[in-house]
């Protein structure tokens, strides 16, 4: 692989990084806009947000392996123009109803690049430069993170909400007239014939239900969670006998790569409790505008966009493992610093929890993506990239359903002579709680695996 091609290809991929988290960063700060000018509360508004991971969940494993099978890069390139067709579509919502239709197109098209776009950069680069290029992916990440909630607040503040999806088109068309002409043909598995239906039907309804039961958490909600829970195991005894599985079973007897998705879904679930509900509490509490709380919510990013490539360099030299139990002690520490959040601004304490979240993040997505890839055949890149962008964005969804269904059940818990403002730092308060247990959690499980003798499998693919 010529050195050009290589960077032309993380060019190409970082193009399409850069928009969905350019996207996503700015959508959470628009948020509060949305509600107020669609006349929506919170809780109806986050289906924004989680309909659009409902889907890009759903699909990603289906698109990773359409991918092997037909080529990422082909998949990889059309991503781009589905992508932004819906971003044109949701500029022109006048209800919720529309716009969560639209994101669901937009959806469709970020799912095809996220589900390839890992596996094309594993596969371009050496093994000994994999962990510098994720990084440099993670860098993206946090540029874009990083860029939206100022940009969104800027917007916001200065034009109605739907100018933040017209952005998008611009950067898409260009993405896919680049993804077209410079991005690196990818090899083609031919062995993958057929599709599994039964498994993707279980696998959506799974999803589907899960979702759904979190979001709208009561008696009746919680019984499609044990439906879901008892559909598990029917799903993995269609996937044994499935000739065409999506799940891929071999990989679980990888234990960095079971390690790995473990963890991932802990970070990944608490960090949409800072994402989604921080821009509320700070319009709501603090009574910030959207531009000053884009702005403080510029600090996690940039953190990001910093740590990313270092720790991703950092890992191809010293293995993944203890920068990752770094990175959820100080995630772990980030979540109390929320958590100790009150009605008086306090920006000491803002700037902190932020900047630690963003410092953790960065150490954690490169070096476990990088230890996960080393430890798979290369072969199977193209579906591991999608099963990691499944675990992200369905941690997304239920970190942003379950957050949200947490603080309206503590909200409407609180006593009648509460004040609102106290009972919404209450429920608050609950959530980031929550958000830290289950950071300190994942320290300790990474430890353990550690000090169990687990060691880095890195080059055994």
């Amino acid at each position: 692989m010529k050195l050009e091609s290589k960077w032309q290809a993380l060019l190409i991929i970082s193009i399409g990084i850069f928009m969905s988290t350019l996207d996503g960063s700015i959508l959470n700060i628009a948020n509060p806009s949305i509600a107020e000018s669609l006349n929506v509360n919170m809780q109806q508004v986050q289906w924004i947000v989680t309909a659009y991971m409902l889907i890009v969940t759903a699909s990603l494993i289906f698109f990773g392996r359409l991918g092997d099978r037909l080529g990422s890069d082909r998949i990889y390139s059309t991503g781009f123009l589905i992508f932004s067709a819906g971003s044109f579509l949701c500029s022109l919502s006048t209800s919720l109803t529309l716009l969560i239709t639209f994101r669901i197109l937009q959806a469709i098209g970020a799912s095809m690049m996220m589900a390839t776009g890992m596996g094309i950069i594993s596969n371009t680069f050496p093994k000994q430069e994999r962990g510098k290029a994720l990084g440099l992916t993670g860098m993206i990440v946090g540029l874009g993170n990083m860029t939206g909630p100022s940009l969104g607040g800027f917007l916001v503040a200065n034009f109605s909400w739907p100018v933040i999806f017209l952005i998008n088109v611009p950067i898409g068309l260009l993405g896919f007239l680049l993804a077209l002409r410079f991005l690196p043909r990818q090899n083609r598995n031919t062995e993958l014939l057929g599709h599994d239906l039964p498994g993707t039907i279980l696998f959506v309804l799974i999803i589907g239900l899960t979702i759904y039961g979190v979001a709208n958490a009561n008696n009746a909600n919680i019984m499609l969670i044990l439906l879901a829970l008892l559909l598990i195991p029917v799903f993995c005894w269609f996937e044994k006998k499935s000739p065409h599985p999506i799940l891929d079973i071999e990989l679980f007897k990888i234990k960095n790569f079971v390690y790995g998705t473990v963890m991932s879904s802990g970070i990944y679930i608490t960090q949409m409790t800072v994402l989604f509900l921080l821009p509320f509490y700070l319009e709501t509490i603090f009574k910030l505008t959207p531009s000053y709380s884009g702005l403080l919510m510029t600090i996690t990013p940039i953190c990001l966009a910093i740590t990313a490539p270092l720790a991703g360099t950092f890992s191809d030299k010293v293995g993944s493992r203890k920068i990752l139990s770094l990175a959820l002690f100080i995630a772990a520490c980030a979540f109390v610093i929320f958590s100790t959040l009150n009605e008086q601004f306090d920006l000491t304490k803002l700037i902190a929890g932020l900047a630690l979240l963003g410092i953790g993040m960065g150490m954690f997505g490169s070096p476990n993506n990088s230890s996960i890839f080393a430890s798979v055949p290369r072969e199977k890149a193209g579906y591991v990239g999608g099963f990691i962008s499944t675990v992200r964005n369905l941690s997304f969804a239920v970190g942003t359903a379950g957050s949200v269904s947490v603080f309206y059940l503590v909200l409407n818990a609180a006593p009648k002579n509460m004040a609102y403002i106290n009972a919404y730092v209450h429920a608050s308060h609950t959530v980031y709680m929550i958000a830290a247990a289950i950071a300190i959690a994942g320290l300790i499980f990474s430890l353990l695996t550690r000090l169990g003798g687990n060691t880095e499998e890195d080059g055994q693919n």
